[in-house]
Parts: C-alpha cells; structure tokens; sequence
C-alpha cells in the first residue's frame, strides 16, 4: 500500500516544478546552435502551449480518478488493458532513461563548478537519491520541493544577472527576426524546445497520494506550469543574448557557460558559481521527482501484474524499494549514452504516450461522464484535439535519432508487447479501479 494524504498542493506544484526544471538548465540547448533562436522561440512558445493544454487534461484526470499508475490508468480506463500498459510501460522506460541523462548533466555542472564529476559523481548520486526515496515518500518530495524552489529562484536570478549584458545581435544576427524563422528550423527544434516542459504529465502520479485529489491536483499542476513558463522565456531569452548562440548551443552547462562567456562575470565570481550550484540544485530536483514518478509507474503496472510482482512491493514505510533498486540498475548505464540522444530517446516515448492521454481524455469525458471532477477544464475536448495535432509534429520531428537508437526502441517495444502477451492471461482483475482507495 502507498501511504495517503501526505501531499498538499504546494508539494505538488513542487513536484511538478522539480520534474521539468532541470530541463531549462540543460538540454534545451541542443536546438540552438544549428537552428538558431528565432526558431527556438517559436518552437518554445508551441511547446508551451502544447504542455500547458496537456497539464490541464491531466489536472482534470487526476481530479475525477487518483491513481498511482497517472497516464497508464486513464489510457487503460479509456481504451482497455493493451493500450494501458504501453502507456504505461512507455512512460517508466522514458523516465528510466531520463535518469540517466540526468546524471549526466549534473555531473557536467559539477565538473564546470567544482572541477570534479564523471563516475564517482554518478554513482554517489543514484545511491543518495534512490536511498532517501526507499526512506519514504514525505522526506523525498521534502528534498524535491526544496530543491525545486532553489532552482527556480536561480533561473530568476540568473535572468537579473544577465539582463544588463544582453545584446539582440547575439540572438537575430545580422538578419533580423522574420528572415531568421523557417519552418525546418522550427520543425528541428521543437524536440528540444518541449524539453523545458516536458514530464509536467507525470504529476499525476501523486494523485494517490494527495491530501486533497480535488483540490491539490489542479492548483498543484497550473501553479506549476505558471512557474515553468516564466523560468523558461527568462532562460530562452537572457542566456543566448548574453553570451550567443554558438557558445549557449554546444554546451554541457549552458547557464554557467553563458555567465562566464557574456564578459560580465569569470569562472572565479560568486554569482556565477551560485548559478552553477542553483543549476546543480535544479538538475537534483529533477533528478528526484523523475525517480519518484518511475517507481510509481513501474509499481502500479506490477500491482496490476504486467511486470514482475517483486516491484510492487513496498517496504513499511509504504515506498517501492525493489522498483527504486531497479530504476539505479538500468540508469546508471545509461550515463554512458550521449545526452542529446537520451533526450530524443525520452521525449519520442513521452509525446507517444502523450497522444493517447489526449485522446483518452476525450473519450473519458463521455464514458465517463459519470465521474466527479472537482476540477473541468472549459473546451476540454477542442483543447486535447489541438493538442494532438502539435503531438505528432512533436514525434515526427524526434526522428532526427539515429537508426541504431530507434532500432533499439523498436526492438524494446516488441519485448513489452511479447511480455503483455505473456502476462495478460494472469490476470483476472481490471488495472483502474473507478474507487481511489482500491490499491
């Protein structure tokens, strides 16, 4: 059993916060230097838009049926036990491999900061957040919340900071904005760009665990998308106007690089190695919640007896310790893949999970119809359908992978379709439960 009522609506804006914030302090990036940032722009204010509509889908969601499982239940509710467990099984192997690229970038920060990182870093973090994870779930989000908010404050910081140094030329180039868009460019980016929002969905999973679903959920979720997109036009404008494309686009600590490249500030200035350490305190938070999330995936699609039922088990503090234990075993590896591929890997796995989320929210709304929803989002229904559309430009565009990581996905889909098949006649219960406390 998870224990209940330990989350309030702030720790779930801190959640939220902390499972997406890590990505405006690495990563985004990527998309800059060939495409340039009039292309990012746009492509960040779409992907804005699209994580804004998908956080209020879910807000509603997670209000009319709290669940462990977050996106693996309502695809299951809405189109049956198959489709279910793929979301499901999507979302814990994207958040497995997000903690890996986690780990890395932290490790890179390190290294820019302190002068050291690599393994030793990597290790010590998977055994220090996994740990306090199995300790429970009230001392985890504790730590996620507070990290959370250090990072946000960093983010505003760091845009005070480099306000003064800015310079459009930096951003347009000679060219100016109209001849710098295109929509290749903006196709190229948008990957990255939903890379400052992405994982906002994954908040769900507190539903649970909430004090209070019908309340916590939505002010939680839409306190925490309000906060994102402030810290990412602050980041997307102020970092690449200080110090360039070029320099902000190549790097493994794009904040730090851009503080000590703009000319205001060295490597030696406390503002800039107090970025360094906020970016450290973002990256850890994103680190934890992105954990915390996994473990419920793979608990609830083991409690329902889709994975092995070893990860459901729950130690008495009610934490998943076998499914956190597992989450180290395969992340850690990962750290060896090139982080601009992982993150490809996890937003191609996300925004596939993403287009049955916004068509089972629009199916639920009619099956059922007879659910309670402390939270309904007005034209529900137009908004999850738009959000569809941008979602399969968002999963086109993640093709720019190369053929052996794509072949790796695909050859991974065909295992969870043969271990659904393995598996299915087992089980003799449904997944969703309409009664919360059903566990």
């Amino acid at each position: 059993m998870l224990k209940k009522a330990v989350l309030g609506w702030p720790q779930i804006a801190g959640l939220g916060i902390s499972l997406v914030i890590a990505g405006q302090f690495s990563g985004w990036n990527f998309g800059l230097a060939d495409n340039g940032w009039a292309n990012m722009l746009l492509a960040t204010l779409l992907m804005a838009a699209l994580s804004c509509g998908l956080a209020l889908c879910i807000s509603e969601l997670s209000t009319a049926m709290p669940h462990a499982g977050g996106v693996f239940a309502y695809a299951q509710s809405a189109f049956g036990p198959f489709v279910g467990y793929l979301v499901g099984s999507a979302c814990a192997l994207a958040l497995t491999i997000g903690t890996g690229a986690a780990a890395t970038f932290v490790a890179s920060y390190m290294e820019s900061v302190f002068g050291f990182g690599g393994w030793p870093v990597k290790v010590a973090l998977f055994a220090l957040i996994i740990g306090i994870h199995i300790r429970g779930v009230g001392e985890a989000l504790g730590v996620t919340l507070l990290a959370g908010a250090v990072a946000a404050v960093t983010l505003l910081v760091f845009g005070g900071a480099m306000l003064p140094q800015l310079d459009t030329a930096n951003l347009l180039g000679a060219g100016g904005f109209s001849e710098s868009v295109s929509l290749h460019g903006v196709f190229a980016c948008v990957p990255f760009a939903i890379w400052m929002f992405i994982c906002i969905e994954q908040v769900s999973s507190a539903a649970e665990e909430a004090a209070d679903p019908g309340r916590a959920m939505s002010r939680g979720i839409l306190a925490a998308v309000a906060t994102l997109l402030l810290t990412a036009i602050t980041v997307l404008i102020c970092a690449p106007g200080a110090a360039g494309v070029q320099v902000v686009g190549t790097a493994a600590d794009p904040l730090y690089a851009a503080m000590t490249h703009s000319g205001g500030y060295d490597a030696s200035s406390w503002l800039a190695r107090l970025v360094g350490i906020g970016a450290i305190c973002g990256l850890l938070a994103t680190f934890f919640s992105v954990v915390y999330s996994a473990s419920r995936q793979l608990f609830a699609l083991a409690r329902d007896g889709y994975l092995p039922a070893a990860l459901a088990r729950t130690n008495r503090r009610g934490s998943p310790h076998v499914a956190l234990q597992s989450l180290a075993a395969i992340g850690l590896p990962l750290t060896l893949v090139s982080p601009e591929k992982l993150l490809l890997c996890v937003v191609l796995l996300l925004c596939s999970c993403h287009l049955f989320l916004f068509a089972a929210y629009i199916r639920m709304r009619r099956s059922h119809a007879h659910l309670p929803r402390p939270f309904r989002l007005p034209g529900g229904p137009l908004i999850a359908g738009l959000g569809m559309l941008l979602t399969l430009v968002v999963i086109a565009a993640c093709f720019q992978l190369e053929i052996e990581m794509l072949s790796a996905l695909g050859l991974l889909a065909v295992a969870l379709v043969i271990n659904y098949l393995v598996r299915a006649a087992r089980v003799a219960k449904p997944i969703v439960s309409e009664n919360p406390d059903h566990v």
